[in-house]
């Protein structure tokens, strides 16, 4: 479905500034943020949020404007933390706490517990390079159901 003529600019300009602002800050903008960066009203900004997630280019907090996730990063704790240099980051999932430091150009360290074993793990990216190089990413869903529930995912 195309979105409505005039409404792609926006929804582009929402979505960069959503990135900017979780990469400078390791948090989402909240809306009225947006509307003001935007140059926009509020009700333009949460209708572009809505399209936006509708294509899933970002995950809304159910029942809400909130933006809960821009994938690989998170608004909320996740046992998934992505230390790049002095921020601190919330990556989703392990695989989206190698998506942070590939998306940032930089190192991470990611202090976590296996979720199969819950022996303690600390995943490293170091000039791109990933430690341990035997640590397995292993998912419960198939890729193609992810968005069934993004949330559990």
């Amino acid at each position: 479905m195309e979105a409505p003529v005039g409404t792609k600019d926006i929804d582009e300009q929402v979505r960069w500034l959503v990135y900017r602002h979780f990469i400078e800050t390791g948090s989402p903008p909240n809306t009225p943020m947006l509307a003001r960066e935007a140059g926009s009203d509020i009700r333009t900004v949460e209708e572009s949020l809505g399209r936006l997630a509708r294509d899933h280019a970002l995950v809304l907090a159910p029942g809400s404007h909130s933006i809960w996730m821009a994938h690989p990063f998170s608004a909320v704790p996740t046992p998934y933390p992505v230390q790049v240099g002095e921020t601190r980051y919330w990556a989703n999932c392990a695989w989206d706490a190698l998506g942070i430091p590939a998306l940032l150009g930089e190192d991470s360290t990611t202090v976590t517990l296996c979720p199969d074993c819950g022996e303690s793990l600390i995943l490293t990216v170091e000039e791109g390079h990933v430690s341990p190089q035997d640590a397995v990413v292993h998912f419960l869903v198939p890729a193609r159901r992810f968005w069934e529930d993004i949330g559990f995912t």
